[in-house]
């Protein structure tokens, strides 16, 4: 897809574009270990190997079918306009990565990786690491 303005992006167009990127993605696809197969995937599968292949949702290849970049995309996030159709984009690559790390398509500590630099996924929280103990005078003077 040719690179398109950001100005000229909306919010309907970026989510139409979202959903055009998974279902392509949803789509069988020929990976590199399956180069002698000239199968046209769709539903069909290989006709060699009989797998489907396809491809991984990923913010990268969201932003890449988009036309936009990562810093397009960070702040888009930040939008009000757009921040619907951005979560649910997310919320889809979310549970796709969660869902097959789970069933073992997806390598666990890939999957752990990418979850918690994208996803918030194990950060700490906003509590504080030291706890302030206030004893009263009586307590004070048996502690003595």
């Amino acid at each position: 897809m040719a690179r398109v303005q950001k100005d000229k992006i909306e919010p309907g167009i970026f989510a139409k574009r979202a959903a055009a990127y998974f279902r392509d993605c949803d789509n069988g696809m020929a990976s590199a270990s399956c180069d002698t197969c000239s199968v046209d995937f769709g539903d069909e599968k290989c006709a060699v190997c009989r797998k489907k292949k396809k491809r991984p949702y990923t913010i990268s290849g969201l932003c890449l079918a988009v036309g936009i970049t990562k810093r397009d995309f960070e702040n888009f996030k930040k939008n009000k306009c757009f921040s619907d159709a951005v979560e649910m984009a997310l919320l889809k690559i979310e549970a796709y990565i969660e869902e097959n790390s789970i069933s073992g398509a997806i390598n666990g500590t890939l999957a752990l990786a990418i979850l918690k630099e994208h996803f918030g996924w194990g950060e700490k929280s906003d509590l504080p690491d030291t706890v302030t103990v206030v004893m009263s005078e009586e307590a004070e003077s048996l502690a003595k």
